[in-house]
């Protein structure tokens, strides 16, 4: 059986694929793209950018700091979203009314 080559665009994309996605195993990604575990350990180590590494790190406290700053900004996200969709009715409405 001839030896399959992979481009090292190809290798990059699986690593990306991989390090995307810190809820999958390098099993899974591996098995998804029909290529061996290791294989895919091995570009791992050749192109990876230990991101899953560095969230590990993170302590607990860091954690739940980032969590409250996320609901922080998803509230501010909400009612910026409600402000600009007034400003857009208002906007419409003084539009329709002004016939000179």
């Amino acid at each position: 059986m001839p030896r399959k080559v992979y481009t090292e665009q190809f290798k990059r994309d699986a690593v990306a694929m991989f390090e995307s996605n810190p809820d999958t195993s390098m099993r899974k990604v591996a098995e998804e793209l029909g290529i061996n575990r290791s294989t895919l350990g091995c570009w791992y180590k050749q192109f990876g950018t230990n991101v899953a590494k560095d969230e590990d790190a993170a302590s607990p406290v860091e954690k739940l700091a980032d969590a409250e700053r996320i609901r922080q900004l998803e509230r501010e996200n909400k009612r910026l979203r409600e402000e600009r969709d007034i400003l857009r009715k208002a906007a419409k409405y003084f539009a329709e009314e002004t016939t000179w």
